[in-house]
């Protein structure tokens, strides 16, 4: 193709059945475009980053047929399931020594989901049925493992949810089965569905933006002892930031209240909120945290009869 393809993106959504929808896991890794021509092959991001360097392995799909465009997800399976801090490591180069023991060791698999154009054909206006189909097969005649087909399952996507979560991935995809393929645009016929949860916090300090707060670090209690959390930077409207940042300057303290390893402006343990997340981080960090709301008072924390919320 002449110019890059830009990825379709997805709406947000609750649970649901659809006999015209595909249901299927939500890889946590990603996402990358790639495209075969005669004597070359190229894979990009999201943005238009190009990532072929990093993974020069992956110069298989070049058994593919000139002309093919797909999509898909980079990942590093472990145990059936996408690690995405492993992933990071290989996709920013973080860990030290040479690439063959960093490819031994992480080991790289495109998980292909959608087909754009084949032999040079384009199929952007092909229902989606139809573009997986051809993908299935043509995945099915190289039998190259480093390429997987991202298989599902069409109609019961509640019970498929409850599965997919329970066996700790990401969450699911839900895509209408006569779906084009609109590149760079978010589209209801695409629909990503995550498993939300909610914590109490405590906000322990911020950091200051142009108009008001930027972003709010905060704690909560686990196993009995109130720690730092993470940051929290999506859900909270510019009126809010602009009254946050007038009550927090109000409340500053020397020192953060809880070991922190974030710079930040401190403040006293006296304004608590909500925060939807969808799981935890390795390092005990909240994973895509959003502002939820406020809560009154501190009843949440003094209830767990933690010492060190029993003074605040």
């Amino acid at each position: 193709m002449k110019h890059l393809l830009y990825p379709m993106l997805a709406t947000p959504a609750t649970p649901f059945d659809a006999e015209d929808y595909l249901f299927e896991v939500k890889w946590d890794g990603v996402r990358a475009l790639a495209e075969v021509a005669e004597h070359r092959w190229r894979l990009w991001g999201r943005t238009g980053s190009d990532y072929t360097g990093r993974y020069p392995e992956l110069a298989v799909l070049r058994r593919l047929p000139a002309g093919t465009v797909v999509d898909g997800e980079l990942v590093v399976l472990q145990g059936g399931r996408a690690d995405f801090p492993a992933l990071l490591q290989r996709h920013q180069r973080q860990v030290a020594g040479p690439l063959d023991a960093l490819r031994r060791r992480l080991p790289i698999r495109y998980l292909v989901f959608d087909l754009l154009c084949h032999e040079g054909r384009p199929l952007l206006k092909e229902p989606l049925h139809e573009r997986r189909a051809r993908l299935r097969d043509l995945l099915v005649e190289i039998e190259e493992p480093l390429l997987a087909f991202s298989d599902g399952i069409v109609g019961q996507g509640r019970d498929f949810f409850a599965r997919v979560v329970a066996q700790g991935h990401e969450g699911v995809m839900a895509k209408h089965l006569a779906s084009r393929y609109q590149p760079g645009n978010r589209s209801p016929a695409w629909k990503k569905i995550k498993p939300v949860q909610v914590l109490p916090c405590v906000i322990v300090g911020y950091r200051p933006g142009r108009e008001g707060v930027r972003s709010l670090l905060v704690a909560s209690v686990r196993a009995g002892t109130l720690c730092y959390v993470g940051q929290v930077d999506r859900g909270l409207s510019a009126k809010a930031q602009v009254e946050l940042s007038r009550r927090l300057s109000q409340r500053r303290r020397p020192q953060p209240l809880v070991s922190c390893p974030e710079p930040a402006c401190w403040v006293e343990p006296e304004i608590y909120c909500r925060v939807r997340f969808q799981d935890w981080t390795s390092h005990g960090r909240l994973r895509h945290a959003v502002f939820d709301g406020w809560l009154e008072g501190s009843k949440w924390l003094r209830s767990r009869g933690n010492a060190h919320a029993q003074g605040i």
